[in-house]
């Protein structure tokens, strides 16, 4: 006779468990054994898809053509903008379009769906559709998007770059933008990709960095095919045999108005490449800021400022051309972060199914090193096609967590005899004390286990409860918002920069925290990912110190200020100039 006990047991470790009791009885004689936790612990950290219960629900639109017209599938960015300066960050989603006729366009016009949209965060994780009531209807091919206050308002302006004429637009501090493009000269008809406001050149103003991808329009459009078995199978065009076009610099003449300075930036001094993604930062430590680009199957591109917005291409020499090898990559995304705790910034951008995503440390003096393989990261991304990445730090310990968003541009590949996936897993890697990178994908959740075609990804911390949290965008499928549940003890601090002689937004800040035993550092970047913006608060995991901690911001321009007394669990706004603790603004979550 088998007799089962059922006993339920309680842990903070478990959410539930239970045991269960087994017993062979022969006679008076009975032999027990117990089986415990037959459901695992749930997982340290872990992300849970919440796009329906916030009322996000956008679906990205760009059907694929017989002809596979290349530009449809780069997909779109996405970007937090708080652009109601309520506290919350709200959520812009670009858009694609279909490869249809200027008549049939202007007819869909009326169906807000098929727009960029703009999304207000409520407050309570709700999200309400505002992009009618917003001004900011567009129905163009939308790629990439920057987030910065231009006009030195108090409030965050938009930029987005296009397949064809690109977009600014004013935030007029009452709920509603104006496209004031054409009139501000900032409307370049290229195919632009990622873009970035920054301080270029010392004045204070933020300056405007377009990377642009391909010269193809609608009427020059190259078309690939291949006979296969009597039948023509079309895909798209590889870059490298279609021609690049220049990158674009607006500086920002401080009336509304910017100047195209591309040629005299010294962008020309070297033939157009086919950038995706790009990344500014003050990499040799002058006070100004340079831009790292990450080009599509060419060497990326590394521009070094001199001060007056003049750029030298310096990628070769500092190693991040090209990869530990030699080989020129297939860069898609970017971002950047210290995630060794040295306080330098590293770079790490997403590359093509076949090679590895290259992760580059930075070696000071204006030296990279690639060490993808040495901290985990190349096995895990060498059957993957990357696109977004973001650092985060996921469970708040300090050190910067790594995500990266999957998915390839060919779907006929079978058709052609080879074997890569269309739609991928994305990817979590866990950042093991700066020193490897562990893939915890599978038990981070749900969504890491569907596989998507991948495009863009911003982090923020969106409900304000101290975690960050991750937005996703997709091909011809639905954004994807991810709430971060992990469960952890460590403690986090906000930072919101404001700079008053440095350009407003503090973008090109670097920010270095002290507690009482640890020295952090963290970048106020534009944008980063791919074609997408990540929040502007700065949100610092802090690890279990609860000791108030010391703030050092290193302002574009190399002027430096120190606060101390900040709180772990608080939210505070650092006002350039402001340094005295009397003057600090602060709010306790």
């Amino acid at each position: 006779m088998i007799n089962f006990l059922s006993n339920r047991m309680t842990s903070s470790l478990f959410e539930s468990a239970w045991s269960v009791v087994f017993c062979i009885c022969l006679g008076a004689i009975c032999s027990c054994s117990t089986v415990c936790n037959a459901e695992e612990p749930q997982p340290a950290i872990l992300f849970q898809d919440v796009s329906t219960t916030s009322q996000l629900a956008f679906q990205h639109q760009s059907p694929l053509t017989v002809k596979r017209h290349l530009h449809l599938m780069m997909g779109s960015g996405i970007g937090w903008i708080d652009y109601d300066h309520d506290g919350f960050p709200d959520l812009y989603c670009a858009q694609g379009e279909e490869w249809r006729s200027p008549k049939k366009k202007r007819s869909d016009a009326s169906n807000v769906a098929t727009s960029n949209r703009l999304f207000q965060n409520r407050g309570e994780s709700q999200f309400q559709d505002v992009t009618t009531l917003s001004g900011l209807i567009d129905f163009g091919y939308s790629m990439g998007l920057a987030v910065g206050d231009y006009n030195h308002d108090g409030f965050e302006d938009l930029y987005v770059s296009q397949f064809g004429r690109n977009l600014l637009y004013c935030n007029n501090g009452d709920g509603t933008f104006s496209d004031v493009s054409q009139s501000a000269h900032v409307d370049d008809p290229g195919y632009g990709a990622s873009c970035t406001w920054a301080d270029l050149n010392g004045d204070g103003l933020l300056d405007l960095y377009v990377v642009n991808y391909l010269e193809i329009d609608r009427e020059n459009y190259p078309i690939c095919s291949r006979k296969v078995d009597g039948t023509r199978v079309f895909f798209i065009c590889h870059p490298r045999y279609v021609s690049g076009e220049y990158d674009v610099v607006y500086r920002n003449l401080g009336n509304g108005n910017f100047l195209n300075m591309s040629k005299k930036a010294g962008l020309h001094s070297e033939p157009a490449r086919q950038g995706l993604g790009v990344f500014a930062a003050d990499y040799d430590h002058d006070g100004d800021i340079d831009l790292y680009v990450a080009n599509d199957s060419v060497a990326n591109q590394l521009w070094v400022n001199d001060g007056q917005g003049v750029f030298t291409d310096q990628a070769l020499i500092a190693g991040v051309a090209f990869n530990r090898t030699g080989d020129r990559e297939a860069g898609m995304g970017l971002t950047g972060a210290d995630y060794n705790g040295d306080g330098q910034l590293d770079l790490f951008v997403t590359n093509y199914f076949g090679e590895t995503n290259t992760l580059y440390r930075n070696e000071g003096a204006l030296f990279f090193l690639d060490v993808t393989d040495e901290t985990g990261l190349a096995t895990a991304s060498r059957v993957r096609l990357g696109f977004g990445a973001s650092f985060l730090d996921a469970d708040n310990d300090g050190w910067e967590d790594l995500f990266v968003t999957n998915g390839h541009v060919h779907d006929r590949l079978s058709q052609l005899g080879k074997n890569e996936p269309y739609e991928q897993e994305p990817q979590l890697f866990l950042n093991q004390g700066g020193i490897r990178f562990q893939e915890i994908s599978a038990r981070a959740g749900s969504f890491f286990q569907k596989k998507q075609v991948g495009r863009g990804s911003a982090v923020a911390d969106f409900n304000r409860d101290g975690l960050a949290d991750l937005a996703i965008s997709h091909l011809n499928t639905k954004l994807v918002l991810l709430r971060n549940r992990s469960r952890t003890t460590n403690q986090s601090l906000s930072l919101e920069l404001i700079g008053t002689t440095s350009n407003r937004s503090a973008i090109g800040a670097q920010v270095e925290i002290r507690t009482d035993s640890r020295r952090l550092t963290r970048y106020r970047h534009g944008s980063s990912s791919y074609l997408s913006s990540d929040e502007g608060r700065i949100l610092v995991g802090l690890g279990a110190s609860r000791e108030a901690v010391s703030i050092k911001v290193t302002w574009p321009g190399g002027k430096t200020e120190i606060w101390s007394g900040l709180q772990p669990g608080g939210h505070y706004t650092l006002i350039e100039g402001t340094s005295d603790s009397r003057k600090i603004s602060s709010n306790l979550r």
